[in-house]
C-alpha cells in the first residue's frame, strides 16, 4: 500500500510542470557596477520565456541612473524564447558614492499552462559605485597652502637679494645687492 501511494505521489509531481518567465543579467563583481564620475556603461538583461505561449512583459526601472535603450511599454516574447536582450545605459552622477539601482520585470497577463493564473514579477537590485576621475586635476586645501608657502619663500629670498629703486618717470630699477 505504501508503494502504491508513493508511486501515485511521484506520478502527480512529474505531471506538474512549472514554466515561468525568467531574467538573466550581466555579471557584476560583488553585485556592484563601478563607474567614474559622469561615465556611462551599457548594462544588459535577457528576458526568457520557456512556456509554449506568447508572453507580454512590462519593465519598470530606476530612471534617475539608467535609461532603457529602445524601450517598449510591453515586450512580447514568443514561445520558447531564450534571450530577448534589453539594454540599459547606466550613467554615473557627478557626485561620488554608492547608489542603489533596481528594475522590475513582470508579466502583463498570466502565462498559460497551469491551473492557477499567477502574474509573476521579478525584482532585481544592484549597486552603482561612483569613483573620482583619476585623470581629473584636483587641488585640495593642502596643495594650495603648500604652493602659497613656497611662493612666499621664493618672494622673500628675491626681495632680500634685490634692491628696488624708482627712477624719475615712474620706472622701477632692480639691482642686486652687494654683500
Amino acid at each position: 500500500m505504501k508503494i502504491i501511494i508513493f508511486l501515485l505521489f511521484a506520478l502527480s509531481i512529474m505531471a506538474v510542470s512549472a514554466n515561468a518567465i525568467s531574467v538573466v543579467s550581466d555579471y557584476l563583481v560583488d553585485d556592484t557596477l563601478v563607474l567614474i564620475q559622469g561615465e556611462s556603461k551599457i548594462y544588459s538583461i535577457r528576458l526568457q520565456n520557456p512556456t509554449d505561449n506568447e508572453v507580454g512583459i512590462k519593465l519598470d526601472y530606476d530612471r534617475k541612473l539608467m535609461k532603457a535603450v529602445d524601450y517598449k511599454e510591453v515586450y512580447i516574447l514568443p514561445p520558447k524564447t531564450a534571450g530577448y536582450r534589453v539594454l540599459f545605459n547606466v550613467t554615473a552622477p557627478e557626485e561620488t558614492g554608492l547608489y542603489d539601482v533596481s528594475y522590475t520585470v513582470g508579466e502583463v497577463e498570466p502565462s498559460g499552462g497551469g491551473s492557477l493564473p499567477i502574474l509573476l514579477k521579478i525584482n532585481r537590485n544592484f549597486k552603482l559605485k561612483v569613483v573620482e576621475n583619476p585623470k581629473k586635476f584636483k587641488l585640495g586645501y593642502g596643495s594650495i597652502i603648500f604652493a602659497t608657502a613656497i611662493l612666499a619663500f621664493v618672494l622673500h629670498i628675491f626681495i632680500k637679494k634685490t634692491e628696488i629703486k624708482q627712477k624719475p618717470g615712474g620706472k622701477l630699477k632692480l639691482k642686486q645687492k652687494n654683500n
